[in-house]
């Protein structure tokens, strides 16, 4: 969870003239966005700090505010109510949009009960143990990771997304993570850059698919991932072993 919000950026939730509903925007002003029972490399809940506009398509506008593993979440703007409650709706791949729930408190309950189910006893008590602190190689990992530089400098024949990458670290790292995410928010998640042959003080050129089958490369948003914590170790690629 993000935290809550700083008084400044509370005064402008409470005054701003979106009427969404009480339940949401509360949640909004105590814990800010969440990303919930992470399961993999994806969280299976998930609820958004700033809902965005999208169009469906019969021609309703809806307020995108969250989503789960397999679902979009939104709010259809015609029904919002100031003051009141309003009924959440759901965009899934097969089905379409459907009404899911009948208020933000419902739908958020629904789908945290969902997610944990989803886990073993054995797969909790792990969660709730904790992961082991990380080791002084895995500490410099993280260390190296915070020195390479990259940013994207073109597109490819094929598609792909081409990065320029240079290594300001003391180290070879396998692969680095970053973030991608489609700019219309229907997409985020990321891609390993195979960044091996890499050595230090060097700069190298890359092409990386980053999920070109359901984006245009105009429609990605590539950005930094921060710093992994111990929890992190399957999801960041970085601390894996080098081929030899």
């Amino acid at each position: 969870m993000d935290g809550p919000l700083s008084d400044e950026q509370r005064k402008l939730v409470e005054q701003s003239d979106l009427p969404v509903p009480p339940s949401y925007k509360e949640f909004v002003i105590q814990f800010g966005g969440a990303k919930l029972y992470r399961q993999g490399s994806s969280y299976l809940v998930q609820v958004f700090n700033v809902p965005t506009d999208y169009q469906s398509d019969d021609g309703h506008v809806l307020l995108h505010f969250g989503r789960t593993d397999l679902a979009l979440a939104y709010f259809r703007e015609s029904m919002l109510v100031p003051g009141e409650e309003s009924p959440v709706f759901e965009w899934e791949h097969e089905q379409g949009l459907l009404e899911a729930a009948s208020g933000f408190e419902e739908w958020l309950k629904a789908r945290c009960l969902e997610a944990r189910k989803l886990f073993t006893k054995k797969e909790w008590a792990a969660i709730e143990e904790g992961p082991p602190p990380f080791t002084e190689q895995e500490q410099a990992i993280v260390e190296a990771r915070r020195k390479f530089r990259w940013q994207v400098i073109g597109i490819a024949d094929n598609g792909n997304l081409m990065f320029e990458v240079h290594n300001g670290s003391n180290m070879v790292l396998p692969f680095l993570f970053i973030g991608v995410r489609a700019k219309n928010g229907k997409l985020n998640g990321g891609v390993w850059l195979p960044v091996s042959s890499i050595q230090p003080g060097k700069t190298c050129i890359l092409e990386q698919d980053c999920y070109k089958k359901w984006l245009l490369p105009e429609e990605v948003d590539v950005f930094e991932r921060p710093d992994p914590e111990p929890e992190d170790r399957d999801r960041y690629w970085e601390f894996r072993r080098l081929s030899r």
